[in-house]
């Protein structure tokens, strides 16, 4: 009988512990006979159950890891923990620095963001195993409140199965949310499981992200926003994501307008309501701005689109806190 590969005798050791084997499956997919067939040489698993099999010894078991990816580096590569994998190329902050100094100041943010998406995405998710990115910012506070309300999601990209750009459907976050709780407490966060984020935050759980990272975007005192960052796999983010996070935070912070920054004094998020209850609400934002836009025309005191929206805006946010308020069951003078 042939000897069999040292991942395959690597991953019987690992699945003699039968919780391990029931994780394994799991986590791949397949039911526990196709991992032991696996292990005896009996079958080979398919490429994209490879990759998930990798994900899912990748820190349990590392010598297994890096077998699978000795024995399949055209599926694997370069492993995904330590070493420069969990670096920020001198390169690319050149190129950043760079579009930060050369590009015309109306695209600057915008393209310096894309720039940052593109390249956490090859580091974080270099085999395409689900990953979305979110640029989440404050919404500018009304000038009768002078507070930072909420937030709502600005840019972003992602792959399979999330699509490459945020919906563009205007969704409100408040204290309820993971980020909320990020921006208003000027922390990161790391939510390990689907389990966890649905059990704490409930109003806002993705149903496709089994962990979240969220960090903050801040100068000093102030905060624009937070970075976050949600995976298909569960337990995905660890220190070294943690520290790469970090780092594109930093450069993302730098794509920030000074007018994007509000004191932490500034920030008090209400109380938002979920997705599908501010849909009747947030489906009428752009006839809304075409109708400010018409109005102000009409009166011979014209506005800018941008102007518009934040009116339009401080009123949905308006709505959508006292929906939340009694959503939340709170007394409302």
């Amino acid at each position: 009988m042939a000897k069999l590969e040292t991942w395959r005798r690597l991953l019987e050791q690992a699945i003699s512990n039968v919780h391990e084997l029931r994780r394994l499956s799991q986590a791949v997919g397949v039911n526990s006979i196709t991992i032991m067939r696996w292990a005896r040489g009996q079958s080979s698993p398919r490429a994209e159950h490879l990759r998930q099999l990798y994900q899912a010894v990748l820190r349990a078991h590392p010598v297994l890891a890096e077998q699978l990816r000795q024995a399949n580096p055209e599926l694997l590569g370069k492993p995904l923990v330590g070493g420069e994998d969990h670096q920020i190329p001198s390169t690319f902050y050149r190129r950043i620095l760079t579009t930060c100094l050369e590009c015309a100041p109306a695209l600057r943010s915008v393209t310096m963001r894309n720039l940052i998406f593109q390249q956490m995405l090859s580091q974080f998710d270099p085999h395409e195993l689900g990953l979305k990115i979110t640029l989440i910012q404050c919404v500018p506070p009304d000038p009768r409140a002078q507070k930072v309300r909420s937030l709502r999601i600005t840019q972003g990209r992602g792959t399979p199965p999330w699509r490459s750009l945020p919906e563009r459907e205007l969704l409100l976050l408040g204290a309820e949310s993971l980020p909320g709780q990020c921006v208003a407490t000027g922390h990161y966060a790391i939510v390990p499981s689907r389990a966890d984020l649905s059990y704490y935050f409930p109003t806002h759980s993705e149903p496709l992200a089994e962990s979240t990272l969220v960090y903050p975007l801040a100068q000093g005192s102030k905060v624009a926003g937070c970075l976050s960052i949600a995976s298909t796999q569960p337990n995905y983010f660890h220190q070294s994501q943690l520290d790469l996070a970090r780092d594109y935070a930093y450069l993302l912070t730098l794509s920030c307008t000074p007018e994007e920054f509000f004191d932490s004094s500034q920030i008090a998020l209400g109380i938002m309501p979920s997705a599908a209850e501010q849909r009747p609400y947030t489906a009428t934002f752009v006839g809304r701005v075409l109708e400010r836009l018409r109005q102000a025309a009409q009166r011979g005191m014209p506005i800018s689109h941008m102007q518009a929206e934040l009116l339009v805006l401080h009123e949905i946010e308006d709505e959508l806190l006292l929906l939340g308020q009694r959503w939340q069951g709170l007394a409302i003078n």
